[in-house]
This record gives structure tokens, C-alpha cells and sequence, in this order.
């Protein structure tokens, strides 16, 4: 059996980069996986600790190298 542990608002998580679901954390025995709580073949962590870092690299929005820079002028 699963267990889904929510992971407090006040942590910082990227949204799942598949559908946009905000990560759990499921137990299995003594281990933990941070994982999208809709779908299992979307991303996951290995089990281990939880590896909230791990998730965000993973899942963060990545810019293409291409795309233009919009800065702004001092005033």
C-alpha cells in the first residue's frame, strides 16, 4: 500500500513539467520518492530521502538558447 504525503505550501516545488501537478511524497516501506501525484510514469526520484532538490532540476522550465534577453534600463 501507498502512502502520499503532501508537501507544505511553504516549501518551494517546480509543478510536474508534464501536467502541472504540484509533487508528493510517497512511502514505500522506509523509503520516500517525490513524485507527481497523477500519474506514476511522469517523473520520480530514486528512493531514498526526500530529494526535493532533485525534483526541481528535473522539472524546472528551461529557456532555449535562442530566445532573446529583455532587460531593463535603470531609470
Amino acid at each position: 500500500m501507498s502512502n502520499y504525503l503532501p508537501i507544505q505550501p511553504l516549501i518551494h516545488c517546480e509543478p510536474c513539467k508534464d501536467c502541472g501537478a504540484r509533487p508528493v511524497v510517497e512511502q514505500i516501506k522506509d523509503q520516500f520518492i517525490v513524485r507527481c501525484p497523477d500519474n506514476k510514469k511522469h517523473y520520480k526520484t530514486k528512493a531514498g530521502l526526500f530529494d526535493i532538490a532533485d525534483w526541481n532540476l528535473k522539472n524546472k522550465v528551461q529557456t532555449s538558447l535562442g530566445s532573446p534577453v529583455v532587460t531593463q534600463k535603470a531609470s
